[in-house]
This record gives C-alpha cells, structure tokens and sequence, in this order.
C-alpha cells in the first residue's frame, strides 16, 4: 500500500467517526427531547402544572407555548366551574320555587322540570325528560302556548284548567328564550296553581251571600214588626200579638252576629292557646247551662264520663263552645220526651298517644245520608224551617269543626234516619 492510498483510507476513517459521534449526540437529544415532551403531555394531561411548567422550561424554545397553553387551560376552567355553579344556582332557585317551572327546546322536547312541576302532574322526571311536551304533560293549553312562543317568539299569560291528575286551576305565562347568539333556543313556562286561591274566592263570596241573606230575615221582620206596631201605637192587644215575635227576631240577629264573631275568632286562630282543660268539668258546666231547656223539652240528658277524666291542652273557652254547640244541638233536633246520652273517655291506641273523646247522641229524626258530607259548611241546614223556628243560625257545627281542627283534632258524625245522631270529637290528650 503506498503513502497516498493509506492517508486516503485513514483520512475517510477520521472523518466518519467524529460524524458518527455527532449523530449518537444528536439522537440521544432527540431521545430525551422526546421523552420530556412525553413527561411534558402526560403532566398536562393530569393537571400537574407545577410539574408541566418545569419540564417545558428544559425544552426551552417552547416553554412561552407552553405557558399559555397552561394559562389559557386555567382561565376556561374557571369558566366552566363559574358556568356549572351558576347553573346549580339556578336549579337550586327553579326548585325552591313554588310555582311548577317547565323548559322545553326548540323543538318542544321537555328539558327541565323543578320540583313543582313533579308535583303538580304528579309524574317523575325520568319519565318524561326528552320526551315532546304533549306526550309528556297531556295538556293541549300548555302545549300550545309553548308552540306559539317558539314559533311567533312571543310572551303569553292566560289561565287555564288541568284534567289531570285531577282537576287544577292554574295561571299560565310562556316566554321564548334566546341563546347568546340571540336566535331562539326554547321555550319557559311557568304555572301557578290557582285552585286554592279560587275555592277561597268562591267560600268567601257564598259566605258573603249567605250572611247577607240571613241578616236580612230578621231584620226584614223587626222592621215590618217594627212598622206595624207604629201605625197603632195605642192598641194593646196589636203590642202585645207583635211584641214578642219582634224579641225573637231581635235574639235570632243577636245570636246571628254572635256565632259570626266566633266563626271570624275560630278561623282566626292558627294554633289554640295551650293550658290544661279538665274536659269533663268543660262539659259539666255546659250541662248545667242547658239544664233548664233540656227540662222545658222534658229531654233526659245521660252523662257517662267513662274511664277517668281527660285532659287536653288547649282553650278553654274554645272547647266549653264545642261541647255547647254539640249539646244544644242535640237538645234541638231531640224530639220531647227523647233522650241525649253524653260520653267521655280517653282513648289510647299501641304506639299511638291517647285522645280525649266526646261522643255526643241524641234520639232525634236523624240527617239524611245525601246531606252528611255538607253538614260542617257554613250557613248549611238539613232542615232549614225547623232550623230557624229552633233559633239556628247555620255556623254552630262550622265553630265545632273550626275549634276541634285548631287544637289538632277531627270531629266526624253518624247518623241514620229515624235512629239519631252521634257526633264525636277526638282531640289528643295533655
């Protein structure tokens, strides 16, 4: 081998070898690069930002990408998580709410329904989420309203009637809603149930009727008494024909105005002032006070305080008007020479407390069947006539209902035609 043909061969040998060396380096780097850049992502990827900003800083040339990455990453998190609490807000809103809420999309599919709304349709919400509106809630009102407004994108009110589950009043109000690029996204609406708002109203307006109607009986009367009586003043016998039925006008408007200012009393009061009542002194004493019209009527009154004397927490005055309006009507309804049977006792129950219980029976005509669930309105009378000539004004068993339900109790009767009446008040003892 001569000189040129070894400094050739040892000259390709010294270069490759640095090139060989640098590609090693090159590789190795590209190898770690590559693993950091793995580190990098997956440190990402598992929100260690501490951890991502150290291992972008090795990369260097791409640690500012990787800053904002991270930053702009933690900014639209913070908007979700504002986002979802501000939804939870209002869902919380939307389901403290009373009134019954209702959201469908634009193609009238339900998407939300609060707690009211479940309850008012009585339905459950995994049964009808995503399901179109009518198929959902089978009301054709609704349904159109919330149709109007997604087509026409228009606010309506109205009042309607629900079917179903049972029969409802309720005010109606729908608006469109709009997303936040303004086009139309769905559709809200709100119900407020109305039925007990408008059974009050029509209570109110009868009570209003039947109040004035009775008032203007004996007032009718007083004045024609009244009237007749003026034109001869001096005529003995015409005062004394038209006195005493003037009296009975004038007491029948006393007790009238009376029982009215104890049924305003009685309705007034939530709860019943609380305070030991002995029950059976209560009746005793209202015994006595009738003792004199049961014997006038030549009625027996048999009183059986049985198994001890109750005591209830409650209003006195409240009760001794329950047991007096309950004997008295008794005695009213009793024919002459019939009876009236009073009983008293507590009675208890397994794993239940003890009630005090008043049964009050008379051996009267009785009350037809037809009429029982009516006898505890205000102003109602089996027999209006007979009710009247006895001095009835129509409230005493509205008062007796009133009482007993303020002071946690029921009252409830039986009756047959011909055979009685047995009225029984159940009120929990002290």
């Amino acid at each position: 081998m001569n000189f040129a043909s070894f400094f050739a061969l040892n000259g390709w040998f010294f270069l490759l070898v640095p090139t060989l060396v640098l590609c090693l380096i090159l590789a190795r780097a590209q190898r770690r690069r590559v693993a950091l850049g793995r580190d990098l992502t997956a440190a990402f990827a598992s929100h260690n930002d501490d951890a991502a900003l150290y291992l972008a800083q090795k990369l260097g040339d791409e640690e500012k990408l990787w800053r904002r990455l991270l930053t702009a990453r933690t900014v639209l998190e913070e908007s979700q998580r504002e986002e979802s609490r501000a939804r939870r807000e209002l869902e919380d809103v939307l389901a403290s709410l009373q009134d019954a809420v209702l959201v469908v999309d634009s193609e009238a599919r339900l998407r939300f329904l609060n707690a009211a709304a479940l309850r008012l349709f009585d339905i459950r919400i995994e049964d009808v989420l995503g399901a179109p509106l009518i198929e959902a809630l089978p009301s054709f009102g609704i349904d159109a309203a919330m149709r109007s407004a997604l087509r026409e994108g228009k606010s309506s009110s109205q009042e309607i009637h629900l079917y179903s589950p049972r029969l409802r009043e309720v005010f109606l109000r729908v608006s469109p809603v709009f997303s936040g690029a303004g086009t139309e996204s769905g559709a809200v609406a709100i119900l407020q149930d109305l039925t007990e708002m408008r059974r009050l109203e029509r209570v109110r307006r009868d009570f209003v009727a039947n109040a004035s109607h009775e008032l203007r009986t004996p007032i009718a009367n007083i004045r024609a008494t009244a009237e007749t009586m003026l034109h001869a003043p001096e005529d003995a016998a015409l005062v004394a024909r038209f006195l005493p039925p003037l009296i009975n006008e004038a007491e029948r408007l006393s007790r009238l105005v009376s029982d009215l200012l104890d049924l305003a009393r009685a309705e007034g009061v939530e709860e019943a002032p609380s305070s030991p009542v002995q029950l059976k002194n209560v009746v005793e004493g209202v015994i006595e006070r009738l003792q004199e019209k049961a014997r006038r009527r030549e009625i027996t009154i048999d009183w059986q305080p049985n198994g001890g004397a109750p005591i209830v927490n409650g209003d006195e005055a409240g009760l001794e008007q329950v047991a007096f309006n309950l004997i008295d009507n008794a005695l009213a309804y009793t024919p002459t020479g019939g009876k009236v049977a009073l009983h008293l006792h507590e009675h208890t129950e397994a794993d239940a407390p003890p009630t005090a219980v008043l049964e009050v029976s008379d051996s009267g005509i009785g009350i037809p069947e037809t009429d029982l669930p009516r006898i505890f309105e205000r102003f109602y009378r089996v027999d209006k006539a007979r009710s009247r000539a006895e001095g009835g004004t129509g409230l005493g068993l509205a008062i007796v209902k009133h009482i007993v339900e303020t002071h946690g109790g029921h009252v409830e009767v039986q009756s047959a035609m011909g055979q009685g009446t047995t009225f029984r008040v159940e009120i929990p003892a002290g």
